[in-house]
């Protein structure tokens, strides 16, 4: 057994960090609640504490996924103080939680549960509070209803893109200094 130490009111997140170090490592068909009770030191009962079964244990690593991502970016959203600068600073911040994160990425957006309506309230939080940011910034500059449809589409595009991108090994771009500039080089009053 790895025995990693745990307190035992953390035991689901060490379960659900474990997880998603062993999916990493050995691929999600290999994962069973027994080898991540092992790897956690813990009985192999101990995971249906907190878990039916397997699927509900994916469920709950997307879960925690998404509660992260989303804090993160809550985070971001409220430390900037400048309209102008909000729609950057949160696409920057979408990015670079992929960046430090990337098996979060292919984890969530891999999955056939993940529903995004692109122009209307959603279940999705992070994109929700992407879409609300931005239809309020771009209403401010006062374009109209219709191209702040388009511009929000287009717009998490790229952020949605570049968040692929940084979760890929090997792309030549330096994220920590280079995703702000590439991210403010798109004048959105031309999208």
């Amino acid at each position: 057994m790895d025995n990693k130490p745990y307190h035992h009111k953390e035991l689901k997140k060490t379960l659900i960090e474990t997880g998603l170090e062993f999916i990493d490592k050995y691929g999600e068909e290999k994962l069973s609640l027994r080898k991540i009770a092992e790897k956690c030191g813990v009985s192999s009962a101990a995971p249906y504490a907190h878990f039916k079964d397997k699927d509900d244990f994916i469920n709950a690593v997307q879960q925690y996924i998404m509660d992260s991502f989303m804090d993160s970016l809550l985070t971001c959203v409220d430390k900037c103080s400048d309209d102008t600068q909000v729609l950057s600073e949160l696409g920057v911040c979408y990015v670079m939680f992929f960046y430090n994160n990337p098996l979060y990425f292919d984890f969530l957006f891999s999955r056939k549960n993940i529903h995004i309506r692109l122009s209307s309230e959603n279940d999705n939080p992070p994109f929700e509070l992407f879409r609300k940011t931005a239809g309020s910034v771009l209403e401010k500059m006062g374009i109209s209803e219709e191209k702040i449809r388009y511009k929000t589409i287009a717009m998490w595009s790229i952020v949605h893109g570049l968040s692929a991108l940084s979760s890929m090994p090997d792309i030549d771009v330096d994220w920590e200094t280079e995703v702000k500039a590439i991210i403010n080089s798109v004048d959105i009053s031309k999208i």
